[in-house]
């Protein structure tokens, strides 16, 4: 088979790839940091790099160009700070947490008490022993005078420790979201959080919504490379949160994980491809405690890994973390708890009775397929108004580099208030513009490639103007008509109209960032509900945290998964007229 050197600027990498691959599968292959948010289909255009030829650079994507010679392949350099929201709604729980030690001076046998070393340990609390345990317990006992640490995970003995090491228990929570990863290293003695770390999903070199990824994943080695990808990246932030908190990772006896049921089934190497074929079955709902070192999660050898349950097929345990951190199971009001991302998951109830539906908003309030989107990362625009002057703020206050979700909702929402777009979703030409404000903005329609636009910023970090195209807009509707519809079915379900609703409650990062006024204007959220509206930020992180700190709450939490009942809009017969009906502004 012929191969060919592939040098990779501007890091001088050199790889040699077989003949007639694409960039994207050898830069997949060889391990190279790169994105591609489609999933390679050449869709997001996403994934540009520069091919060097005779008369210098060419562009091309990585995921289409086929490597038929020796190539020098230039990627361009990204300093992106990518903003991961790592915080949200607080609440005090009663310590209690999923591993706990305890430290034993144990009486020494004589021959009037020749009980057995595991009776002598346990007493009369009936516990089964554990090989493991019992393995290495007799020389444990003798060689430290019988004063060991007992360390009880999942209701069990998983350790007996020589001496007293009840002083170091730590545990640590993670929310792995389809874009982001986020971990809170906790303090399992005091409760205290120790510190957080927080990196992107490295999955997304394989597409940025979980489509892409089962997809993937029905290849020969799709699950394992996912898998591998999640675990890899999991024990480097266990090894970053040790690091700068001074302890060693073997110091962390119990680990929480909440996340969507794709993500949830990719980090347990559970072949998720069936999620994605009518009826949209998981392999697994109910909750899984594992031994650490079955999925190699680089902890305490005796540590456990605590999975929270899922609730459907794209309805997961980051949906049941959000709803215990909201104690959506006290509520004596309507409330609405909505995680908006490339799935939104909807939650609706009081703690008499809770119902809750997935509809796929598809990725353009992630900044995937809009022409100048982009995640909220440094040289983002999240936020626009426009009135007698056009203003937006940038994430890092630099110069902009494209469109963050919330920047798209604000435009949008704007440019409906002044009349260049109509409720149809359709950009005016400039001769149809009426409304005053609006008409010192005509000169800022434009086409691109033939498509009516409107220019945002000419001075960008690139030099390429940032607009929203025609196009743009449409994919706009399509997201928040599946969200809107999703709402209207749930509230006919069960029997309520939009202004019962007391709260609306937004999870997840594009949901804290989003703003109130705009969401109602586009009808992603019904108007009569604005004011009732208010971010919780990481509710699915802190639902891990308040899960790891407390078996209470994480048992909760299990309740919760079954006490949802799930909509699957896709069998609902209003699902698609209303639908059809909302993508109208």
């Amino acid at each position: 088979m012929t191969k060919h050197k592939v040098t990779i600027m501007p890091d001088n990498i050199e790889i040699f790839v077989e003949d007639n691959t694409t960039l994207k599968d050898n830069f997949t292959e060889y391990g190279i940091n790169f994105e591609f948010p489609c999933g390679g289909i050449g869709v997001c255009k996403r994934c540009k790099v520069n091919i060097m030829n005779d008369d210098g650079f060419e562009e091309a994507l990585a995921c289409q160009c086929k490597v038929k010679n020796d190539l020098i392949v230039e990627i361009p350099r990204r300093e992106d700070k990518h903003s991961i929201l790592a915080s949200g709604l607080e609440r005090d729980v009663t310590l209690d947490p999923l591993a706990k030690k305890f430290h034993m001076q144990l009486p020494y046998p004589t021959l009037k008490d020749n009980a057995d070393d595991w009776s002598r340990l346990v007493g009369k609390n009936g516990v089964a022993p554990s090989l493991k345990v019992l393995q290495t317990l007799p020389d444990k006992l003798r060689e430290n005078d019988f004063k060991v640490t007992v360390v009880i995970a999942d209701n069990e003995i998983v350790s007996v420790e020589k001496g007293d090491t009840s002083h170091t228990l730590l545990g640590i929570a993670f929310d792995i979201g389809t874009t982001t990863i986020a971990g809170y290293l906790l303090n399992l003695k005091t409760g205290e959080e120790i510190t957080q770390v927080s990196t992107l999903n490295p999955q997304i070199k394989y597409g940025a919504d979980v489509i892409s990824r089962i997809n993937y994943a029905k290849t020969s080695q799709g699950l394992d490379r996912l898998h591998w990808e999640i675990i890899n990246e999991i024990n480097k932030l266990i090894e970053k949160a040790v690091k700068q908190a001074g302890y060693s990772s073997s110091d962390i006896y119990a680990v929480t994980i909440a996340g969507n049921t794709t993500m949830h089934h990719l980090f347990l190497k559970i072949q998720p491809k069936y999620l994605v074929s009518t009826p949209y079955v998981p392999v697994v709902t109910e909750p899984l405690v594992i031994d650490a070192n079955e999925i190699n999660i680089s902890i305490s050898s005796a540590g456990k890994i605590f999975v929270f349950p899922n609730i459907a097929g794209f309805v997961g345990g980051d949906t049941v973390a959000a709803a215990l951190t909201a104690e959506i199971d006290k509520a004596d009001k309507l409330t609405l708890l909505i995680d908006i991302g490339t799935n939104g998951e909807l939650v609706l109830g009081t703690k008499e009775k809770l119902l809750s539906c997935s509809t796929a908003a598809g990725p353009a309030f992630e900044g995937v397929e809009i022409s100048c989107g982009m995640r909220g990362a440094t040289g983002a625009i999240d936020h626009i108004s426009i009135s007698n002057e056009f203003n937006y703020s940038v994430i890092g206050n630099s110069l902009p580099r494209g469109i963050a979700g919330s920047g798209i909702v604000d435009l949008v929402a704007e440019l409906l208030k002044v009349r260049i777009i109509n409720e149809n979703g359709r950009i005016l030409r400039p001769e149809e513009i009426k409304h005053p404000i609006g008409r010192k903005y005509k000169d800022r329609i434009i086409e691109v490639n033939g498509i009516l636009s409107f220019l945002i910023e000419e001075k960008t970090a690139s030099g390429q103007p940032i607009y929203i195209s025609q196009k743009d807009v449409r994919e706009v509707q399509l997201a928040k008509g599946a969200i809107a519809a999703g709402i209207e079915v749930l509230l006919k379900t069960y029997g309520a109209k939009a202004e019962d609703i007391d709260q609306v409650l937004l999870a997840g990062a594009f949901g804290n960032y989003l703003n109130e006024g705009s969401v109602c204007k586009i009808g992603l959220i019904p108007s009569v509900l604005e004011g009732k509206i208010r971010g919780i930020g990481n509710a699915a992180g802190v639902g891990a945290k308040l899960s790891l700190l407390s078996e209470k709450e994480y048992n909760r939490a299990i309740t919760l998964s079954k006490k949802i009942n799930y909509i699957e809009l896709s069998a609902h017969p209003d699902f698609q007229p209303v639908f059809l009906k909302k993508i109208n502004f």
